[in-house]
């Protein structure tokens, strides 16, 4: 039984993305290793942000590059820093075996991430019953943590459900997590781990950001509510955001503008433009907190959408007017 989660139009031109990426290997080495520091960068504020970290994505920078000390901050914030680049080394080794994920790997994972933080407790699953604030349910009895990882990882390994790569990952993701085999450290392992399933499929690290926290943790929700297709659109957003960071970094005529300009080459307004953006209709990508896309894929949207008729345009701004509220 094939399942099929993500938005068709949004899907391909992933796919489409993902082609022009692979048509461009070997990218260059030097290139790539500039961006890969970058991402790891970029992926150590976000993942730990989400969880409360308070360190800016500079002060996270000099932590991990420079072995600085910010004042104000932590010892256990400054540890949550130093600590990604190992455990995504890790990760991005995983991912270039082409191994399924197993067992050890996510007892690893966590590990790495919760050394000098916890090391009672790092790597090694819970022997208590914890709640989630703010979520909607219970994770499952300590004893059923063995039993339920084992289910999880037998379904990644034989994928019934013929999911692709993307719903896959947001699949283990999601399920890795409502299982919450650890006190802590769940939700940033499994950003992790996702990763794996990513990258052995060719697409690029993937970051989740922290401004989309609360569309985040909507759909996380909705998937503990057996309802696993937006949280599989997120991922396919951040997924999409990373294509979109490297073929800037590797396509040579990239052009990359504002919403606000590039609603001066249409017949879209900025709001509207944003909408589609926020829907994920649009190529479009943050930068930081805001939306741009690249001449490239603005011009393949024009291409297959034409003028809306006065009554769709209607429906339109009423969006953008209950979508601001």
């Amino acid at each position: 039984m094939t399942v099929q989660m993500l938005k068709p139009k949004a899907y391909v031109r992933i796919l489409s993305k993902k082609k022009t990426l692979d048509n461009l290997r070997p990218l260059p080495p030097q290139l790539v290793k500039k961006l890969w520091e970058q991402m790891q960068i970029e992926f150590t504020y976000n993942s730990n942000a989400i969880e409360g970290n308070t360190l800016s994505l500079r002060e996270t920078q000099l932590v991990i590059q420079e072995g600085i000390t910010v004042h104000g901050k932590s010892l256990r914030e400054h540890l949550e820093a130093k600590n990604h680049p190992d455990t995504i080394d890790y990760v991005e080794k995983l991912a270039q075996k082409g191994d399924i994920i197993k067992q050890d790997n996510i007892l690893k994972v966590h590990e790495l991430l919760m050394r000098g933080i916890d090391d009672q407790n790092a790597g090694k699953y819970r022997t208590g019953q914890v709640r989630i604030a703010g979520a909607t349910f219970m994770p499952p009895p300590a004893k059923e943590i063995q039993s339920m990882i084992s289910e999880l990882l037998q379904t990644l390994s034989q994928n019934p459900d013929e999911l692709r790569p993307i719903e896959l990952a947001a699949f283990f993701h999601h399920k890795l997590v409502y299982i919450h085999p650890f006190l802590d450290g769940n939700g940033r392992t499994a950003r992790l781990l996702m990763n794996v399933i990513l990258m052995k499929s060719g697409y690029p690290f993937t970051a989740l950001l922290k401004v989309d926290r609360p569309k985040y943790l909507r759909a996380l929700s909705e998937a503990d509510n057996r309802n696993p297709i937006p949280f599989a659109n997120f991922i396919a957003n951040c997924v999409e955001r990373s294509l979109d960071i490297y073929l800037l970094a590797f396509e040579k005529e990239a052009e990359i503008l504002t919403l606000a300009e590039a609603s001066k080459l249409t017949p879209y307004t900025q709001e509207y433009l944003s909408l589609l953006a926020r829907k994920g209709s649009i190529g479009a990508f943050k930068l930081r907190r805001n939306w741009v896309i690249t001449k490239k894929a603005l011009n393949e949207y024009l291409k297959t959408h034409s003028r809306k008729s006065s009554g769709e345009s209607k429906q339109y701004r009423k969006e953008v007017k209950l979508s601001e509220k």
